[in-house]
């Protein structure tokens, strides 16, 4: 009777281990969205690449979440102490600019629209909603291949996420074009689950006057000169250039024809004693360090002093994209 006993312990006990080695196996594509149904808060760091025509860009990340909506990511430039910070709570969607005291309030869908991979949420999202996921495992990683949507009304193109598998959190997220071109590459250097967060971190002009703080005793400088793009489709001109105003109020449309017209505004902007906010439509991309604002045949973001409006009905977003960054790398004129 002893020995029946003893024998339907070992039992008990041998399948009580194989659970729970399996649930820590278990496999990423079933862990990570429990992980994150289950998440009240985090705040997590990286860097993102983004590789373009006219070279590499870097940027850090800094992204803060606060259950059941609320997000806030902080984008730096290397060299660069002009950040720029989005925030989404219960009022809607803000991009803030602190060096030229400007906001932009955008009616916008994200970070649910898109596949964000610095957003947990988008990450386990994009996991839920695809059937066809490949999974492979090698040492301590996992890498899951699935859909990947740059911003609205995109082509579906790819993404890989790697996952340790002992935290089943991500470590890496690599995004492709429709060619299947290697895009960006985001990589986690920390991830804090239930982080404990200051609220007012969610505030927009709370975050915008500690943000300003930066440059009240000394303003940022702007070696501000109309630039123009270095990557462009073949076939394709400048045709007129027409300026207007003087200064800081200089604005330049510039007329690309040919095989695929295009056309570019730049207005140069400074910073001013009261903050301005202006309002927007669309779907924001992470375009190399500065928010873009996709939607109607037009990109639209801000570096260096300069708004920047690249409008086409023959380009497809993802080469105005491109356009866009080699304006902010080009040699100035």
């Amino acid at each position: 009777m002893k020995i029946k006993k003893v024998g339907i312990l070992i039992i008990l006990f041998l399948s009580l281990f194989t659970i729970t080695s399996c649930n820590k196996q278990e496999d990423a594509q079933k862990s990570f969205p429990e992980i994150i149904s289950e998440v009240k808060s985090y705040k997590l760091s990286g860097k993102l690449e983004t590789f373009f025509p006219s070279g590499t860009k870097e940027c850090e990340v800094v992204v803060y979440y606060q259950s059941p909506n609320l997000y806030r990511v902080e984008l730096t430039n290397a060299g660069n102490n002009e950040p720029q910070i989005m925030i989404k709570n219960s009022d809607g969607t803000y991009v803030l600019l602190p060096a030229v005291n400007k906001i932009f309030k955008v009616n916008s869908s994200w970070p649910d629209n898109s596949s964000y991979p610095y957003i947990l949420q988008s990450l386990s999202k994009d996991i839920i909603s695809d059937d066809n996921i490949i999974s492979t495992k090698k040492d301590n990683t996992e890498t899951l291949e699935l859909k990947a949507k740059l911003f609205d009304n995109a082509t579906i193109t790819k993404q890989k996420i790697s996952f340790s598998t002992s935290s089943g959190l991500p470590t890496e997220v690599l995004v492709y074009d429709d060619e299947d071109t290697l895009i960006s590459r985001f990589e986690y250097s920390n991830i804090e689950l239930n982080y404990s967060i200051d609220t007012n971190l969610f505030q927009v002009n709370e975050s915008m006057s500690a943000a300003r703080l930066v440059y009240a005793e000394d303003p940022f400088v702007f070696d501000r000169l109309i630039s123009y793009p270095t990557f462009f489709p073949d076939g394709t001109s400048l045709d007129q250039e027409n300026t207007s105003g003087i200064g800081d109020g200089r604005r330049v449309i510039m007329k690309y024809s040919g095989e695929s017209p295009f056309t570019i505004v730049e207005q140069l902007i400074t910073q001013t004693e009261n903050t301005k906010t202006e309002y927007l439509t669309g779907s924001i991309y992470t375009m190399g360090g500065a928010m873009c604002i996709v939607s109607n045949n037009t990109i639209f973001f801000y570096d260096g002093g300069i708004e920047y409006l690249v409008a086409s009905t023959s380009l497809n977003y993802t080469t105005m994209i491109q356009m866009g960054e080699s304006l902010r790398t080009a040699n100035s004129k």
